[in-house]
């Protein structure tokens, strides 16, 4: 005769309810993005707007046709994870790309940190995708070329409000990795020293230093599972953005390769806080 576990939420637990915990909150994730995505609209005037509009509509497609292609063969329903996945790829463009590249870097990123690695990747798609396109097309425009001559992008700092506020009342997001990034960054910018170079409140409204923070390295896919490696992990993301632009010219804005640092090693952090010697 079987028996029935006491708490049966905790025995679903790992299958069911973690998977539509994650996606209900991409969902709401996905309704903070959009005031980014506006600001990005704004930015580009007439005559971009409708061009990053059919971006966003094409990198949904991409992801969304590879979805039903792996949920087919895996017989299981596709995700609702690709609207996320597109927004937060098109607002981390500063300018349009080209269609082949913005196709080939999505299909990347979504493929090999969605569906390849599912629910136990510990890199964002997005992320995965932008760094994909900054490697293998340089020369499109996947990034700000020059730090000393980008605009310091107060309304997009601005548009993340809400899900800063949101993040301090529900704890969906790592507080500790954003206030971590932060202390990061003035610890990054006291040491370091270029000329002309922004001062550290200038570096958290330049590019994409705070949507970078919220949505990637503060979500619960890429960040440390443990509190003092949350902390660890933001300090370290944050000096890394610091040090990437004031030391490399040719990645001025530094978001998208320190993030990629950081999800790699978030995991040895974990590891090294949760390591024990044994005794036996």
């Amino acid at each position: 005769m079987e028996t029935q576990p006491v708490n049966s939420d905790v025995a679903i637990m790992p299958n069911q309810s973690k998977a539509g915990w994650r996606q209900i909150n991409n969902l709401k994730l996905t309704l903070f993005l959009i005031p980014l995505l506006l600001v990005r609209l704004y930015e580009d005037g007439s005559v971009n707007f409708l061009q990053r509009i059919l971006l966003l509509i094409t990198v949904f497609a991409v992801a969304y046709g590879w979805s039903a292609i792996f949920a087919k063969r895996a017989f299981k329903k596709p995700s609702i994870d690709q609207l996320y996945f597109a927004i937060l790829f098109t607002v981390f463009l500063p300018a349009q790309v080209g269609w082949g590249g913005a196709i080939l870097a999505a299909s990347f990123g979504w493929i090999f940190a969605h569906e390849v690695f599912g629910a136990k990747g510990f890199i964002s798609p997005a992320l995965l995708a932008l760094a994909f396109g900054i490697f293998s097309f340089s020369s499109d425009a996947y990034e700000i070329k020059s730090l000393f001559f980008a605009k310091f992008n107060l309304a997009l700092a601005l548009a993340c409000l809400p899900v800063f506020l949101w993040m301090l009342w529900v704890d969906v997001l790592s507080r500790r990795v954003v206030i971590g990034a932060l202390l990061g960054v003035g610890i990054a910018v006291a040491t370091l020293s270029a000329p002309q170079a922004p001062l550290w409140w200038e570096h958290l409204i330049l590019g994409t230093f705070f949507p970078g923070i919220l949505f990637i390295a503060a979500s619960r896919q890429t960040a440390p599972h443990t509190p003092q490696a949350q902390w660890i992990y933001g300090a370290i993301v944050g000096g890394l953005i610091v040090t990437i632009r004031l030391s490399n010219p040719t990645q001025p804005d530094g978001v998208v390769f320190a993030l990629l640092l950081g999800s790699l090693i978030a995991p040895l952090i974990d590891r090294a806080i949760g390591w024990r010697p044994s005794h036996e």
